[in-house]
Formats: C-alpha cells, structure tokens, sequence
C-alpha cells in the first residue's frame, strides 16, 4: 500500500463530504491532529494514518470486509496448559476444529495445540497440552486489514485476534476462503 499523504487524506475525506469531526469520530484520532496532517504540519504515525484510511475506506465502502474483525470466528474453544492431549483431541473432533489457543489461567495466550502439533510430538493422549503446544502463535490486533490476514495466511494457518490483551477471536485460511466466497474484501 502506498502510503498517502496529508493532501491525499485531505482530497479523499471532501470528496466523501466528511468533516474532519466526522472523521475524528470515525478514526478515533483528535480532530486538531487530522487537521495538522492534512496540512502536512506534521509527520504522522504509521498507527494515525491507518486509523484515518481505515475510517474512510469503511465509511466509503461500507458493504466490504476491512479488517480481521469483520471475518473472525468469536466462538473460541480454548485449552489450559495442564488440560490432557486428550481433551485436545476430543475439542477438535466435536467441534471439527484443527487448532485450539492455549491460555494461562488469567488468560494470557501461551500457544496452540494443532492437529499438526499432536501428531508431530507423538506425545500419548494421557500427557498434557503444553507438552504438544506449539509456543509463540501469531497474534494480530482486531484492527489488522484483511489484506495484511491474507497475506500472514500464506505463511501460517491461523491468526489468534486480540483486542487488548484479550482473546476476541481467531482467522484461519478458511475464514478467508469464506469471506472471498460471500463478500466483496478490500
């Protein structure tokens, strides 16, 4: 993505006839500031910027999926470190599920317990998750584009959401198929 500049966020917010009270609202980002960036009288954080394209891009087209939050799976099952493999095992064939995130008892994520990672380690269904758990998921901001998920996706198999530090979700590569199959992703 190229990044725009102020005029470009300046042009692209009046041809929406947007206020920049309106796209502070929207953007979460101080209306005295959108003003400072468009005049270019600063040089914005990557973070601003995203906020404001990300405001606009939903407030143009509100009809496409922007960000991990519009296609993430909320219904998460979840394992604590000294749950069984066996109870991996059963999650994953009731809810025909193929990962599980790991959680602390506070709720900290750990890791993820996968198909992959039960079979690699051949540990025996009696032994507990952490010692089948793969340690360091990877974990994305609910704000994450869905172009950015596309592009993690083609080098892991699921992205753990959070918002805070607090487990809001999860994509797998499938969520995606399913978003590109029923809406239009942009």
């Amino acid at each position: 993505m190229e990044v725009p500049t102020g005029s470009h966020i300046r042009r692209w917010r009046k041809s929406l006839s947007m206020t920049q009270a309106r796209l502070a609202e929207l953007s979460g980002v101080a209306q005295s500031i959108i003003a400072k960036v468009e005049n270019e009288a600063v040089d914005p954080r990557s973070s601003t910027l995203r906020k404001l394209v990300e405001a606009l891009s939903r407030f143009e087209s509100p009809e496409k999926l922007h960000t991990v939050r519009d296609v993430m799976v909320t219904d998460v099952a979840a394992l604590k470190f000294n749950d069984t493999i066996q109870t991996a095992i059963d999650n994953m064939v009731k809810d025909g599920i193929s990962q599980l995130p790991v959680l602390s008892e506070d709720g900290e994520i750990l890791g993820i317990v996968s198909e992959e990672s039960i079979l690699q380690k051949g540990a025996h269904r009696n032994g507990l998750v952490g010692q089948v758990m793969h340690p360091g998921p990877t974990i994305v901001d609910i704000g994450l584009s869905v172009i950015e998920a596309r592009r993690r996706l083609t080098e892991v198999e699921v992205l753990l959401v959070v918002e805070g530090d607090i487990l809001a979700g999860l994509v797998t590569r499938m969520d995606l198929v399913h978003a590109l199959r029923l809406n239009s992703i942009g």
